[in-house]
């Protein structure tokens, strides 16, 4: 689910891309840092939560066939053993899985993250694997993400999305051509890496339901009362009103499988 710039596949006949690197994963794979022992399995299309980033996603990843917990793939190539660059950071950074503090891109306290041995500078896996480039309709250019302002005559900085101030210590998204500088949430939104139109199976609905995206016509939610704004869950049955919230569904199914795995 990120920007295609490099060598990469395509179906001729759907919209469908894959870097040439993701199209050439293995089936299976061994994790480090993991307790997982047995080699993890590529799947995709599955709507999960990374036991890592905690991104919800339904992108390709890595699930144990015991536990049933499920890696990311930018978080298994994070993970490989090694030095790793990151933004306009000279030195190399090392995973350490029990480091606590707090990461020098969103501000947050994390338990484990990417950490520079010749210096302060800590990431957590969340900002690690942060697009380096993202699309948004405030700017017809792809924004980069920008880990330092250059405006040092501004007084203030805000946000050109949501108006609100921003932390000049923090991570953005910037258009250097149109001077645009947003947060890295406004532009990713909740849930950056799921893809639209992906089918996702609900247990208690006959139907699969697909992801959509409402902008104009909101009906309410079959869960909540509330109407569909945004992200959700549609029945892909002409026939069937059925529409929830993406967060009614994925969230009561996480605790539910929090639940089943205690």
């Amino acid at each position: 689910m990120l920007p295609i710039s490099d060598p990469f596949y395509y179906c001729s006949e759907c919209v469908f891309f894959l870097h040439k690197a993701c199209a050439e994963l293995p089936k299976m794979k061994n994790v480090w840092h993991e307790l997982c022992r047995k080699p993890l399995a590529l799947i995709s299309d599955k709507v999960f939560e990374c036991a890592k980033c905690r991104h919800i996603s339904n992108t390709f990843a890595y699930e144990c066939s015991e536990c049933e917990s499920k890696r990311c793939l930018r978080c298994v190539i994070a993970l490989t053993p090694g030095a790793r660059t990151s933004l306009r950071h000279e030195h190399p950074l090392f995973f350490y899985k029990d480091y606590h503090g707090r990461c020098d891109a969103c501000g947050n306290l994390t338990l484990g993250a990417f950490c520079c041995k010749d210096c302060n500078f800590v990431l957590h896996f969340g900002c690690f694997s942060l697009p380096i480039t993202a699309h948004h309709k405030c700017d017809e250019h792809l924004l980069s993400l920008t880990a330092h302002n250059d405006n040092k005559y501004l007084e203030s900085h805000y946000c050109d999305i949501c108006e609100e101030s921003r932390d000049t210590n923090r991570w953005f998204y910037h258009c250097a051509i149109c001077d645009t500088s947003v947060h890295v949430n406004c532009v990713l939104g909740k849930y950056p890496f799921l893809k639209l139109g992906s089918i996702f199976e609900e247990t208690d609905h006959p139907h699969p339901l697909t992801i959509v995206k409402k902008k104009y016509y909101y009906l309410d939610c079959n869960k909540c009362g509330k109407p569909c704004e945004d992200l959700s869950l549609e029945c892909s049955k002409l026939e069937c009103k059925y529409i929830v919230h993406l967060d009614c569904v994925v969230l009561y199914t996480l605790r539910c499988f929090l639940w089943w795995r205690m």
